[in-house]
């Protein structure tokens, strides 16, 4: 990998940027992905190798190092609620037993990041998983393992200081690339916020876009955690709808030059089934399903016309629980309302959550670049509006909160003047992603059909149902209710939930015809 001295931004080159799509994977850290690339660039801030967690931060006689990853799958998922991000960054006031949970220690200003250890073996515990598979938590990918995704690094820009928007799980921070806000939820939300839908005050930046008759697209093939929004759910469920699209349909229309200004895709997160058939990146899926679609996504891209003119985004949600070195840094509060907050678990969203991984990709983006070299410098540090920020910044839309209209945008990353359209100065195709003989173990996280519902499974059921209410007659509605309070098991929540996918899918394909 070349250590490319990062070349300052060129504005005339983002100003021939028509189109921006976004990829975001989840629940995986830097470090976790990319952090020993430090050894192929050392402008890379990630791992020496010599990085530890304690089982017991307050006892440090059992020090587990990092170290090369063994499975392409986990068998537990580990903790990224808020108190769990809290525990991961600050370490446990109390010591881990197997009778309560561990409490945090109180924030500081630099998190020593010495709790991740502890929080996963104590989510092991309560997933009653083999107590040694939460040593996986300090785990980390090789180059040579996450081959696209390496691939993509050394071809392009990526950013070292790019974190999550808060510390906490995914729906708050999906809420974050779309409006900018979570409206104060830090926590995963409960059925009854799901089945009514999120607003908030200033809409999201599809709103922004619409008023500015800006076209945008959402690709996804099961449920799309986009229609937790009211807004966007409305829109989802429209059975003329224009701007929800199956993935399958992507590398179609951008063949065709069907690519409007701004483009979100949503990985397949198989949540119904436990998530084991996924692409997202969840930890229980096989990540080689995310790297796929990396690929798919990239060569479409690349192989048509819009080339020149797209800048393609691929980060992660949140750290899913996994390691990192990085204390999150101060962030700008939102300023908005706070409808959704937590009282148990008060946060004035002044900081931001752990590093995930992010590059940016573009016809005039460097390759090889690092952006960033210092954690103290606010001018290269990024969360997830700064997606945001660069829409309005490109297409000239109002911030939608303080978060965004304070962010860095990207147009850092487009820093050539000359486009790189042959094959030698971008390259067409990306690797196939590593097979199983680089891999230790290989592990499958099982379906296990039989056992009561996760958190997530009973968010994703709460959000079909929500779905299935919306688009079934009123007289349906005592019957529905009644069967989703009765689902307890697995496979009885896959079961609806893929009825409602099929039930959507099919009012769309009868307009169609």
């Amino acid at each position: 990998m070349a250590n490319a001295v990062t070349l300052p931004a060129v504005p005339a080159s983002f100003k021939k940027i028509e189109h921006i799509v976004v990829l975001m994977l989840e629940n995986r850290s830097f470090d976790h992905l990319v952090g020993f690339m430090r050894a192929n660039n050392p402008n890379i801030v990630g791992l020496t190798g010599d990085e530890t967690n304690n089982p017991d931060p307050n006892n440090t006689l059992s020090p587990q190092t990092v170290c090369k990853a063994t499975s392409f799958t986990m068998t537990f998922d580990p903790g990224h609620e808020f108190m769990d991000v809290q525990l991961q960054l600050y370490g446990p006031k109390n010591p881990l037993s197997s009778a309560s949970s561990p409490t945090p220690n109180s924030p500081t200003n630099l998190a020593p990041m010495n709790g991740f250890l502890c929080s996963a073996i104590y989510n092991a515990q309560q997933q009653k998983v083999d107590g040694k598979d939460a040593l996986r938590i300090m785990e980390c990918f090789q180059p040579s393992q996450v081959t696209v995704l390496s691939a993509l690094i050394q071809e392009f820009t990526l950013f070292n200081f790019w974190h999550s928007s808060l510390p906490g799980p995914t729906w708050p921070n999906r809420f974050f690339v779309h409006a900018a806000t979570s409206g104060g939820l830090t926590d995963s939300p409960d059925d009854e916020r799901i089945i009514a839908g999120f607003s908030f005050p200033n809409g999201t930046i599809y709103d922004r876009l619409t008023d500015a008759n800006k076209k945008w697209r959402i690709y996804h093939d099961d449920l799309p955690q986009t229609a937790g929004i009211d807004s966007l759910r409305l829109e989802f469920l429209n059975p003329f709808t224009k701007n929800f699209r199956k993935m399958d349909d992507f590398t179609v229309d951008v063949n065709s030059g069907d690519l409007p200004e701004y483009t979100f895709i949503e990985p397949t997160y198989n949540s119904g089934s436990n998530y084991v058939n996924g692409n997202s990146m969840h930890p229980l899926n096989d990540i080689r399903n995310g790297e796929r679609i990396i690929k798919q996504v990239y060569e479409s891209l690349r192989n048509s016309t819009l080339w020149d003119k797209v800048m393609l985004v691929v980060t992660f949600d949140e750290h899913g629980g996994f390691y990192d070195h990085v204390s999150p840094p101060a962030a700008v509060p939102t300023g908005d309302d706070t409808r959704y907050t937590n009282p148990e678990h008060p946060f004035t969203f002044d900081r931001l959550g752990v590093r995930v991984p992010a590059v940016v990709v573009s016809a005039y983006t460097q390759k090889g670049a690092v952006i960033g070299t210092d954690t103290n410098n606010a001018t290269t540090r990024f969360d997830h509006t700064s997606i945001l920020a660069t829409v309005c910044e490109l297409f000239g839309l109002r911030a939608l909160t303080k978060r965004d209209a304070n962010a860095n945008t990207l147009d850092i990353a487009l820093n050539l003047d000359t486009a790189r359209l042959t094959p030698a100065e971008a390259i067409t195709t990306l690797p196939d992603p590593t097979p199983d003989s680089l891999m230790e173990l290989h592990v499958t996280a099982p379906v296990e059909r039989s056992l009561p519902l996760s958190l997530n499974q009973k968010n994703q059921l709460a959000l079909a149902h929500a779905c299935n209410m919306q688009i079934s007659d009123s007289s349906q509605h005592q019957a529905l209710s009644a069967r989703v309070k009765g689902i307890t098991l697995q496979k009885d929540a896959a079961n609806y939930i893929q009825e409602v996918e099929d039930k959507i899918q099919l009012r769309r394909g009868q307009i169609t015809k």
